[in-house]
Order: C-alpha cells, then structure tokens, then sequence
C-alpha cells in the first residue's frame, strides 16, 4: 500500500509526494482547475474603461448616487471589485471617468461667426438637455470643481468658443462664470425635483403652481433675461 511521504501546497493546489518518488496531484486540485477553465476569461479581457463607465453610469441613474461604489459596480460588471481597479484607481478617478463621459455630451465647440448670444444658448441647452437625460449622474459634473481634469479642459474650449465670438477675454470668463452659475443652481434643483421620490403639492394647497417655476421653460427664459442683462451691463458698456 503506497502511503504519503510529503504533502505541499503551491497555491493550485496540493501535490503530494509518494514514498516511491512520485507525484501526483489531489482530486481536489483537479477539480479546482477545472472549475477554473470554466470561468469565461473573454469578459476580463474586453472589460474597458469605458464599459466600466458605462456601467457606473446606468447604476447611479437606476439606484441613486448613494449606491455608486466600486463592490456595487462590480457586482453590476460580474466581476470581481479588484478587477475595476485595472481601470478606473479609485472612486473618485471612477467619477472623473463619469463626468469626462458627460462632458463629451455637451456642445460647447467654437461655430465660426456665431454672435456669443447664441453660443450660450447652444451650449446652455445641451447642458440642459443633459441634465434631462441622465438627471441623477447630472449633479457629478454640475457640482465637479473647476480646475479637476475632466473640467478644466472643458472650461478652456468654452471659452475660446466665446473669445471667437467676439468677446473680450475678461467678458467671455465673467459671463461663462455667471451663467454657468445660474444653469448649474437651477438645473440641480430641477433634477433632483425630478428623481427624490416626493410627491407633488395637492392642486389646492397654497402652493399650487408654484412647481411651475422650476420648469425648462422658465429655465429658458431665465437665461434670455440673463442674456440681455449681460448684453446691456456687461457687454454694451465697453
């Protein structure tokens, strides 16, 4: 009867020493590459970052900016959480990926000839409509700081798009400083209206119609007054 002489682990399993000199392999190392061969290597392999962006993207819309981690996404991408690390370092490399996905959304290159009024109604709208199409994702860009590197590069063609208009380059930083402020307060409070689950005011409360004013029509018509406000002060004067 053969009997085991020395047993050792090297990680896929034990192979174990007879007293004669041979080797062989547990059945539980077979059975454990075997199990192995079965996982379908092709999803690690063409896992990207734009997939994991993706994928990150469509999990804050469904369950919130609360549920966005990487154990979550992971568990959305089938994969184990180390494995995200391969592409995106952190969480907060994970939402620059998501704001650099949106930003490439938005329309903000320069139109030759195009009258600055106009640049800022084209590149407010597509902001608008962003924040209508993914509203929950909306806020990580629109609260996103200036100088962080999917942002700031972003700003820079905004600004040349105004510079090219005509615009002096001080004029084109202070009036993309206010009417970014004014898009990004009301856009945020509209999208979040949109997606916090509370019902609205019954039609006779005291505060009926007053939903209204948060609207994209009042939006519009907020910017075409800021427009010409800027026109007349800001713009006209000089």
């Amino acid at each position: 009867m053969v009997q085991v002489h020395v047993a050792q682990s090297f990680g896929l399993g034990c192979i174990v020493r007879t007293m004669y000199g041979s080797v062989r392999r547990t059945d539980d190392t077979v059975g454990r590459m075997a199990r192995r061969q079965e996982v379908p290597r092709e999803t690690r392999q063409t896992l990207t970052r734009a997939d994991v962006t993706t994928a990150a993207i469509a999990l804050v819309e469904r369950d919130g900016l609360d549920a966005l981690s990487m154990r979550r996404l992971a568990s959305e991408l089938r994969c184990a959480p180390m494995s995200l690390y391969t592409h995106v370092h952190s969480r907060d490399d994970l939402v620059d990926a998501i704001v650099g996905r949106l930003i490439e959304r938005l329309d903000v290159a320069p139109n030759e000839g195009e009258p600055w009024q106009d640049a800022i109604r084209r590149m407010l709208g597509s902001y608008r409509d962003l924040a209508v199409q993914v509203p929950r994702a909306f806020e990580l860009l629109a609260l996103a700081p200036y100088d962080s590197s999917p942002v700031a590069p972003h700003l820079g063609v905004a600004l040349a798009g105004l510079e090219a208009s005509g615009l002096e380059p001080e004029q084109a930083r202070q009036i993309l400083g206010i009417v970014d402020a004014y898009a990004t307060g009301f856009l945020v409070v509209w999208a979040r209206s949109r997606t916090d689950g509370r019902a609205a005011a019954p039609s006779d409360a005291p505060a009926s119609g007053i939903a209204d004013l948060r609207d994209l029509e009042t939006f519009d018509r907020g910017l075409e007054a800021l427009i010409a406000g800027l026109d007349a002060t800001l713009v006209g004067t000089r």
